[in-house]
């Protein structure tokens, strides 16, 4: 590899190739972009095998995938495998729904949200060779007749929004480790031991491992295409230098992940390839790397010990890998798109934490991902750093000196309560020590549970029908239960009954609408390589989608804790205890959007008690409220026995949802965007950093399976070797209190201004959104401008 080049400093300080020079420039330049073949070439496996067993229709429709995609390797890659011929190209998965990409197709590229560009030439083949077959036939089409129209309400009038409707269930960290150990071909005799002890007359189990061994021969074609063509370079490459890599190259696809890999390099091919298979297997959400620095440290240890690869070369291979991740992206339809506001698709990698034994999970990996975020500062992959008591400080102190950059990486988390949470949720000690991060910011297990986010509720509009008697504010229709007219409440806890009331009724309507969603996907969309990956499918003889997998955890996201905390103790302050108004008075001010009650509104919004300023009044409000959530969740389970678990945050559901919600009683307007995940309101935390943590630790994040905690600095406050301690030990401070998780942007006011003003100039900037980064040139204004609102803090 051209690992000798002379390397450049990045405007950080870091250090970059010419080799990674040229292939950032490729990611930050990329337009988004649709193809077709994806599309055409799974319409066509079903046609050609129409009459079969679902399982099988998928495994063929996977090994025409994976036979016929084009193979394409790119001028400087070291890592290959590609979803699309383009950086943040996108194909299109119609198997799951065909109506929006009909509805969709020709106003992809002037939407606001997440735009992509599509060529005439894919969309004729999607308008006249895929669309006419999967009309009636999606996964979609199966759901709907049986979604509760109740249900289906509540999503439209913004008091909950549903997964699986455009996407597979997602959120899950594979077993990439078992590919690793095994190779393919350790995966194929497993497959055919258990087939060789099923019962015939058992046709479920029967076709599933038929379909296995399909999906496993079809993989290791692919790579063996990619060595193919690795060859075909190399036999007329000019460079001797790219030909020696193109060679090395065939080797590795030749070999992995069909068997173990001998080298790191084959290492991360191996893993590579697993990856673009799931993703090229369905659209599912978040599916990611979870432990990376542990699956692939042994690899790297082989080679240190035997004189194999220096480190800088590792750390070349490594930053490869990155710019791969940074490639990848899934178009959405125009709602999912305002709910997650982002051309990142959540691959979440996670450094640190502990092993299985419990002892430090730091290693030489550890750091060399700090060290290819801080050199390549590329939206993907999400890096999640696993804090834990035992983790030395020089990590840490590292991961505060990425986070300084202002990429808004790594996200901080507390993997000492993720231990906790997880046994909790009944995992072992040992599955939950090798647990981490999905996703934005939840808990799971790591290649052995299925953590199936199902969507979002609002708390702000179950508060809004709590205090108007199940009627939405916005449409005047009824939307949940009566809880009682505004004169009625003669206290802060009968509001909270009514809350209360309403929630459960959300989650009533979501459990309905999930159950059916989830078995529509067990019974007709099998996941397939995801079942390789996954721990216990293959012994059970079980698809993932039906339960296939060592844990399920069902999951539902609530959005707009800050605001409802608010809300709650205006009314417990200016109604309960200083009788300034009564719940009636507040409750016209909101239906009026505050129009004709200015002398309240500012009363209720600058004079009421904010949360995220060490108020313990005001706090136990989000205290409360989560664990109302928490408990109503536990009494809803999946097919399989498991109950809810609660997730506190909103993606960037927090904009969409206020976009339907009416005024609330903290002085919001209506129409303007909710707090997010477990964060004060935008601009309400105004007692300093160590106020917003005393504030968030009274929620038991333990009992949640994720909570999100956004902070904002400015680049001065951090600068300097003593104001990055103090900012270290601060995150320490929060984990030791019991926080969860933490992310920060450490980027000026005037400077995100002056990207409004002038994107071309500020193309690469990123920063964290909610829980994921992404250029901030490419967010759509509304999300520009709540993250613009965001309190700066300072470290004293």
């Amino acid at each position: 590899m051209q690992g000798k080049e002379q390397m450049s400093l990045n405007k950080e300080g870091s250090m970059l190739t010419p080799r990674l020079e040229r292939l950032k420039k490729q990611i930050v330049n990329a337009r988004p972009e649709v193809y077709a073949e994806r599309a055409l070439l799974v319409t066509e496996a079903y046609q050609e095998h129409e009459n079969e067993y679902p399982t099988l229709q998928k495994a063929w429709a996977m090994d025409k995938i994976f036979r016929h995609s084009t193979v394409l390797i790119k001028e400087d890659e070291l890592i290959v495998g590609c979803k699309t011929p383009t950086a943040l190209g996108s194909p299109l998965y119609p198997e799951f729904n065909i109506d929006w990409i009909e509805n969709e197709i020709d106003t992809l590229s002037i939407r606001f949200e997440t735009a992509f560009d599509i060529s005439e030439e894919n969309k004729q083949i999607i308008k006249e060779k895929v669309i006419p077959f999967w009309k009636g036939r999606t996964v979609c089409d199966r759901i709907l007749p049986d979604a509760p129209e109740k249900s289906m309400e509540a999503a439209d009038e913004g008091a909950l929004f549903h997964y699986y409707l455009n996407r597979s269930i997602g959120h899950f960290n594979p077993n990439y480790e078992t590919v690793l150990k095994e190779g393919l071909c350790g995966l194929r005799h497993r497959v055919t031991t258990a087939w060789a002890g099923t019962d015939a007359a058992d046709k479920g189990k029967q076709h599933f491992y038929e379909a296995l061994l399909i999906g496993i021969d079809a993989v290791a074609a692919l790579a063996h295409r990619y060595a193919d063509e690795a060859e075909r370079m190399a036999e007329v490459c000019q460079n001797p230098v790219r030909k020696s890599e193109l060679e090395q190259i065939a080797r590795n696809c030749r070999n992995v992940p069909e068997n173990p890999p001998q080298t790191f390099w084959e290492a991360l091919q191996s893993f590579w390839f697993v990856h673009l298979m799931l993703n090229l297997e369905s659209n599912a959400y978040a599916l990611s790397p979870g432990r990376f620095d542990q699956y692939i440290y042994p690899f790297y240890e082989q080679e240190q010990a035997s004189g194999g690869i220096s480190d800088d070369d590792c750390q070349e291979l490594i930053n490869c890998l990155w710019v791969k991740f940074a490639e990848m992206t899934v178009v959405k339809e125009a709602g999912t798109a305002k709910a997650s506001n982002t051309y990142a698709d959540f691959q979440n990698l996670n450094v640190g934490g502990l092993k299985a034994d419990g002892s430090d999970g730091v290693n030489a990996i550890s750091y060399m991902c700090i060290a290819a975020q801080s050199a390549l500062m590329l939206p993907q992959p999400q890096l999640s750093c696993l804090i834990s008591t035992k983790s030395p400080h020089s990590f840490l102190l590292k991961a505060c000196e990425l986070a300084r950059q202002g990429t808004g990486m790594p996200a901080m988390f507390n993997a000492d309560e993720i231990v906790l949470s997880l046994v909790e949720k009944g995992k072992t000690l040992v599955d939950a020590r090798n647990g981490g991060i999905n996703g934005c910011v939840e808990i799971t297990g790591q290649g052995n549970d299925q953590m199936a986010s199902s969507g979002y509720i609002n708390f702000a509009k179950c508060l809004e029908l709590a205090l108007n008697n199940g009627i939405n504010m916005v449409t005047g229709r009824v939307l949940g239960p009566q809880t009682g007219t505004p004169d009625q409440f003669q206290s802060i806890d009968d509001i909270w009954q009514a809350m209360e009331i309403q929630i459960r009724h959300m989650i009533d309507l979501k459990h309905q609408y999930d159950t059916v969603a989830k078995r529509v996907f067990a019974t007709s969309s099998p996941a397939l390589c995801t079942s390789l990956v996954m721990d216990d499918c293959i012994d059970k003889g079980l698809d993932y989608h039906d339960g296939g997998s060592r844990y399920t955890q069902p999951m539902l996201s609530g959005v707009g804790t800050g605001t409802v905390t608010d809300a709650m103790a205006a009314i417990e302050h200016f109604v309960f205890t200083k009788k300034t108004f009564t719940v009636a008075e507040i409750v016209q001010a909101m239906r009026d959007n505050f129009k004709g009650h200015a002398t309240m509104r500012n009363l209720l919004w600058n004079k009421a008690p904010k949360y995220g300023n060490d108020n313990d009044k005001v706090d136990r409000h989000a205290a409360k409220l989560v664990t109302i959530f928490v408990n109503l969740l536990k009494a809803y389970t999946n097919d399989f026995g498991v109950p809810y678990g609660a997730d506190m945050i909103p993606t960037t559901a927090h904009l969409p949802f206020g976009c339907l919600t009416a005024a609330s009683a903290d002085g919001r307007f209506a129409t303007t965007p909710l707090a997010e995940g477990v964060s004060p309101v935008q601009g309400q935390d105004l007692s300093g950093p160590t106020s917003v943590i005393r504030s968030i630790s009274k929620i038991d994040h333990a009992s949640t399976v994720g909570s999100l905690l956004n902070m904002k600095f400015t680049p001065q406050t951090l600068a300097g070797r003593e104001k990055l301690k103090k900012f270290a030990a601060m995150i320490r401070t929060y984990f030791d209190m019991g926080g969860h998780h933490m992310q920060f942007n450490v980027v000026s006011r005037e400077t995100l201004l002056k990207a409004q003003q002038n994107p071309d100039d500020y193309r690469s900037l990123l920063i964290r959104v909610a829980g994921y980064s992404d250029y901030f040139v490419m967010l759509s204004k509304d999300v520009q401008d709540e993250v613009i609102s965001r309190t700066a803090h300072e470290i004293c």
